[in-house]
This record gives structure tokens, sequence and C-alpha cells, in this order.
């Protein structure tokens, strides 16, 4: 009743099936040739009605006797909706009663052609259909490195973001304004002064997120306090006064930033820019113009690129309920949705399932099977975030009968339907390939975390001789990851065996399904095969099939042996770093006639630096000072009598670049205006009156004598000692104190100072018991 030939030629086989008809309700054989074929059978109003159900039956194995009658299933339902979409209503019962059995069960209820019969159309769609679209053409998309800049345009596409991310946007807007702000005098007091600011928000996503992770301003990353001022430098100096971020996450109760409606009147609480992510900065001039290019390196506002935790109301059908992921089967779902396609909720929550198993990865480390972390633009057809989402995670998309998308991230499933040569119109099989056009390399280009968010390429996996494949993916952030897909589009592109053909109407049995056994007897040929595309042809009743073989290995991953090294990169000193300072010291200049003066010194430095030393008294802003060249000394005059000041020192070229500040750990010196100590006191004496010590001295005969500083002791060691007095008064005067220190046995001893602080030779000592 059937029968077949092969042509074989180099390899390839190509079967050709010949028909079986049915006339007047009997079957035999025939050879049919293609004029046959098209042949109509009339019998009075059934002419249209007829030819359709034959085909149908001479495309199944509905009329064969086997063992296999099961295939035959999806064709009641298929000429049930058929017949109903061109009114043969009244034909239906004799429809029915003649397929008879399971047919006609099905025949009744048969709707699903009806929605899609419309020429060719996509059932399924796998990882070895995208390889081959990748060698192509890549995806239309922004680089990792694009996606970290701040730019201004009229309409930008909305970008949705998911997993953890490092990106930038476009401006949302942008205003220059001078502010009062509190800075503090050289003295160290906080005073009001007007400072200039560019003001700037930056767009990050266009719905709600989780929120920031880390900030970087440029390539800085940089830690904000609770108000969002920035305090890491150089981005962080001036105690916030620089710099600060304020982000926002699109939540329902987001107010406007209230600093922008503070400064600029056009902005009002009706900006608030509800549903959507973003931060506001502002970036501020530095008080001294030689830091202006170490704060600001591209001489403008810095870049906003952050580390960002995406979407956070991805909805989880395993708990019912919404949140923040990197859960690949579910990004997957909710790009469905925000496409307008319906999914299949239990199917979603198995694939979640497979996506969260733990694999371990060469370095030993644990992570979860499938993630995504990445960013969609609004501009992007839905065949491109389905098939960069299918890279990512060897996810298999097909329609579910219901019209739903259904989809299978990567993972061993076992066949459970199987093709055989009676299933096949044609069939065209290719064994092995070894044109020099087929890759033997195959590597994936991803995102490392590790540097800096940028593109890293995976270790290859090698299959064979060949020149090196490098897909791009920048939804991985895993190295393993991107090896196990590397792995996969290798097998992928070279399998052992590459079937194409046209399948009657089973194919309907292959929606759903991955994986599908082929058994050719005529060829000896029998393997899994991973369905690559299947298509409903334009005639209604056929299906093209592509497949790759496939085995449960290929879905296999041991990391401590198939994942390769990372690529290494080798960080090489550059040769025109600014050499920096070793060595800078304080010292007070004596003899001075009542100035404070501190003279700063340092070791000659190379003739192409001149020195700058940056200066501050009693922790108060930073003030630069500029040497000359082939100077080793910088003297700072009329200062704080008192004061604490600290100082560091770097070397600049004449083109602006510099080194490091030196010390790290500024040197600190405080300033005296007189050196020169007053003579001693004289006549010191302690006595006990009642519960109290009466201490007396007179004054020494000279005009440096300010003061008389006082120390006690519990002991008789001067180590011991503390300052309980100061007693200010003239010189050659008799002076004296009362001292109440509790009952015991103290010991005292009295220096004279002069006005900074310098004490002269110390008196002393005198013991007494109070009881």
């Amino acid at each position: 009743m059937w029968g077949s030939r092969w042509r074989c030629s180099r390899g390839r086989c190509a079967l050709t099936a010949r028909s079986v008809w049915a006339r007047h309700g009997r079957s035999r054989a025939s050879e049919a040739s293609p004029a046959t074929d098209r042949r109509s059978w009339r019998h009075g109003g059934w002419t249209i009605v007829r030819r359709v159900i034959i085909a149908a039956l001479l495309s199944t194995t509905a009329i064969v006797s086997s063992a296999d009658e099961a295939h035959a299933g999806p064709v009641g339902a298929f000429i049930g909706g058929f017949l109903a979409s061109i009114g043969a209503s009244a034909a239906t019962g004799a429809v029915a009663a003649a397929l008879g059995g399971a047919a006609a069960a099905g025949f009744a209820t048969g709707t699903f052609l009806l929605t899609t019969i419309v020429g060719k159309t996509l059932l399924s769609i796998g990882l070895s259909i995208i390889a081959q679209k990748l060698t192509q053409k890549s995806f239309d998309i922004p680089s990792p490195a694009e996606r970290k800049v701040n730019f201004a345009q009229d309409l930008a596409p909305m970008e949705w973001v998911y997993g953890r991310v490092r990106k930038g946007g476009p401006l949302a807007f942008t205003g220059f304004a001078r502010t009062n702000v509190p800075v503090f005098n050289v003295l160290g007091l906080p005073i009001t002064k007007k400072k200039s600011r560019r003001h700037y928000a930056v767009l990050i996503a266009a719905h709600r997120t989780k929120g920031p992770v880390v900030h970087y301003l440029d390539k800085w990353e940089v830690d904000v306090n609770s108000t969002g001022a920035v305090i890491s430098t150089p981005a962080g100096g001036e105690e916030g006064v620089l710099a600060s971020i304020r982000p926002y996450t699109g939540k329902p109760a987001q107010a406007a930033d209230p600093l922008l409606v503070e400064t600029f009147p056009a902005v009002t609480s009706a900006h608030d820019f509800k549903g959507l992510s973003y931060a506001v900065l502002y970036a501020g001039r530095p008080a001294k113009d030689g830091d202006f290019q170490k704060v600001f390196p591209n001489a403008r506002e810095w870049t906003y690129n952050p580390i960002w935790d995406g979407h956070d109301r991805i909805y989880d059908p395993r708990t019912d309920s919404y949140g923040w992921t990197r859960n690949a089967a579910l990004i997957i779902a909710h790009n469905c949705l925000r496409y307008g396609k319906a999914v299949h909720w239990p199917e979603v929550a198995a694939q979640a399932d497979i996506c969260d198993q733990t694999v371990t990865n060469a370095a030993g480390g644990t992570q979860p099977r499938w993630t995504i972390d990445g960013v969609f633009q609004s501009t992007e057809p839905w065949e491109q975030v389905r098939d960069r989402l299918a890279l990512a995670c060897d996810a298999w998309f097909y329609e579910r009968l219901d019209g739903s998308v259904g989809f299978k991230v990567g993972a061993w499933e076992e066949p459970t339907v199987t093709l055989t040569d009676r299933d096949f119109l044609s069939i065209e099989i290719s064994e092995g390939d070894s044109s020099p056009d087929v890759p033997g390399e195959f590597a994936v280009r991803y995102i490392e975390p590790a540097y800096d968010y940028g593109e890293q390429t995976c270790g290859a996996i090698v299959m064979a001789e060949g020149n090196r494949s490098v897909a791009d993916s920048d939804l991985i952030t895993s190295h393993n990851q991107a090896c196990r897909i590397a792995k996969r589009l290798g097998r992928a592109q070279r399998p052992q065996y590459t079937i194409a053909g046209t399948l009657k109407l089973i194919g309907y049995e292959l929606i759903g399904q991955r994986f599908v056994r082929i058994e050719l007897a005529e060829l000896g040929i029998s393997c899994v095969a991973e369905v690559g595309r299947l298509t409903r042809e334009s005639n209604r009743i056929s299906f093209s099939l592509e497949a790759v073989s496939a085995t449960a290995e290929d879905f296999a991953f041991a990391a401590a042996t198939e994942e390769p090294p990372r690529p290494s990169r080798a960080s090489v000193e550059s040769s025109d770093d600014v050499e920096t300072p070793a060595s800078l010291t304080g010292q007070v200049v004596t003899q001075t006639g009542g100035v404070a003066i501190i003279r700063w010194l340092w070791p000659p430095q190379d003739e192409d630096y001149v020195q700058q030393l940056q200066w501050r008294v009693n922790g108060g802003p930073w003030e630069t000072l500029t040497a000359g060249r082939d100077q080793t000394i910088l003297t700072q005059g009329g200062l704080v009598d008192g004061g604490v000041y600290e100082a560091q020192i770097r070397n600049r070229t004449a083109s602006g670049r510099t080194s490091s500040w030196y010390p790290t750990d500024p040197v600190s010196v405080t300033a005296i205006a007189n050196t020169t100590p007053p003579g001693a006191l004289s006549g010191f004496n302690g006595l006990v009156i009642g519960g109290s010590v009466s201490l007396t001295w007179e004054a020494p005969n000279d005009a440096r004598y300010f003061a008389a500083r006082i120390w006690r002791s519990a002991t008789t060691s001067f180590a011991d000692a503390v300052v309980v007095r100061t007693e200010y008064g003239i010189p050659s005067n008799p002076d004296g104190y009362t001292d109440n220190p509790g009952v015991g046995t103290w010991t005292y001893w009295a220096e004279g100072i002069n006005a900074s602080g310098i004490a002269g030779p110390r008196s002393g000592p005198e013991t007494v018991t109070v009881v």
C-alpha cells in the first residue's frame, strides 16, 4: 500500500513518498503521477470538500494499517475546523461517521487551524536556527560601552531593565544655577557661599525598579550619604558640595525632586517622573581651580552609569507574587506579556524551576543554571527580543495550541514522539560537515561584571580545527553560562545529522516537542533530533521541519573539565605616569618677631615637574600653592598663632597631569608666632589651707611672659601630671592660684609661657598632703 524510493549522492539522501489514494470508499496502492495528485474528485456538491478530505487522509496514516494508528489523531480536528470554516456543517455527520472513533471526537471540537490558516506559520524555533541568523547579522542594539553614556536626545527609545546591569541613559533634564551652600572659611568656621552647579537628571528605565546597587561617576565608584551627597574623593571633595546623587525608582508615591523644585521655578511638584526610574545629580565647581581637571577629567559634568537592579514587578507563578529577579524563565514570560503575547503559567513555573537549579562553575562555586541581566529598547521587534532571550539561556520557543507562547529553557528531555519513514513526504539528511565555512571553535561575547561590566569573550569551546565563531549576548553576565551557550552553539552547528523534511499532519504532534526520535529504517538512521524550526506550509496540511541530531550530553556541562580558562587581562604600567614626591616636612620658623611662619620642605624633583602644595588650617577647606620650577622650599607667613596646619604635596606637568597627593595622611604642624620662651618663675611654693592648696610664685622680669601653667600629679612623677590651670599675669608681679584637689598627697609644678604657649623653665616639685 505504500512505497518509497531514496536518492543518495555524496552523503546526502532525499526521500520522495509515493501517494496512497482512496476511491469510492476503497483503498488501494497506486503510483500516482504529479498530474494524478492534482486531480479533483467529484461527487455531487462534494467537489471541494472531498478534495480536502482526501488530501488530509493521504497526508496522514489514518488509512494505513499499522501499529501506529495514534498518528491520525490530529486529522479529525483539522477536518472539523476546516469544514466549519467553509460552511459545510450539513456534511459533518457523514464525515464524522466515516472517520469514526477518536477522529470523530476531535472533529467536533477542532478549532486551532481556523485562527492560524494564513500562509506559512512558524510553530517553533530553537537555537540551531538562531545561530544561523547570527552568522549573517548581529543584533541591532547599542554596545555595552554605548549604554554607559548620558546623552541629550529629543526622543529616545524607552528602555526596560531586567536583572542587574550597569548603564547610563538619556538626559531628562539639565540646568545651571548658582546656589547658596554651606562651606568652611580658612579658619574652619562655617559660612554660606554662592556655588555654581550643573543639575541634571538621567533616565535609567521606563518602569519601576529595585534601585541602584553601586553609583559610578565616569569610571569612579562613589559613595553617598543619607542626603545623597557624594562623600568619596575626588568627586566627593568639599564635604559633598561638589556632587550629589538622588536616585528614584518609579514607585507610585514618587514625588518631584525637592532640590530641582527649589532651584528652578519651571520645575514643579508635577514633574515627579512617576513610573520612571531615574537619578538627579549636581556637579559643582571645585573651590581650587587647580583641582578642576582632577575632579572633572572630561572637562564637563560626570557621566552617571550606575549598577542598577531592574524591574521589580516580575510575576512568579510559583509563589503568586511579584518582585525583582534574574530568573531567565520569569523574564522571558514578562517580555512575552510586554509584547501582548499570552503564556501558559504552569509551564513558566516549570521552566523557572529549571533556571533556579544549581550548577557548578570552574572556580568550584555554584550559581543558578540560567539568568538574564540586560536591557531592551522599545524599538526592538519581537523577533529580535525573542532571539536575544533564546541565545542567553538556550530557550526554545513554540506556539501553543491556544495561541499563547510556549518556551523551554536549555535542558534535555526524552522525546515522546517518534517519526518514521512514512511520516515524511520528503526528507533530506546531511551527515557531518567538513566544509571550511563551518567554524571549529565557538565562543560567546558576554558582559563581565569583574571588568566594569564590559564586553568579554569567554574561553572557546573547541569542536574541531577551524575558524572561531563568536556570538554576542549582552544578557549573559557569567563566564560559565557563556561557555555553556558556546557548547550548545557548537553542537547545534556541528551535529552528526542535519535534517530537513516535509511532514504530514503528524506535524501537529510536534507542536511543543523540542526533541523528537527519528527512525528511518531504509537508511539505517536512528537518532534523537532537536527541532530547530517547525513551520506549517501554506497548503495547510503539511509541515516543514528543520532539525539537528542531539544527545543528552549536548546539554550537560562538567565545568571542571569543559569550562575553559577565562581570557587573561594583563595590566601594563604606563610609562607616562607622574611620579609622586617621596617626602614632605614642615618646620616652624623661629625669631620672627611675633609672626607665625611655617616652612615646607621636599627633596628635588624631576625637571619636568613643578610642585603643588595643598594646605588647610584646623580642618577647614583645602587651598593650593604652586612652587616655582626647581624650588624645594615653600614658606607660609601670617598664620594663625596656635592653628594646626596640614599639608600634602604633588607633582604637576606642564600639560596639567598630576601625581597623587603625598603623604596620604597629611603632615601636621602647629603654627607658633613667638618661639622664644620666657624666663623661670621664682619663689614657687605650695601651702595647705584647710582643704585647699594655695600656690604662689613671682613672674619673671621678661616681656615675653604671658601666663603661668600649673601641673598636678597624684605621684611625684611629672609624667603623671596634668595641667590644672593657666594663670594669666604680667611680668615681675607676684601671682598665685588656689587648687581644691581633695584628700590625698599631691605634687605641683609651674612654668611660665609666652603668648604662643611656648614654656620656659619648669619650677617644682612642691608636694603637699590634704587631710
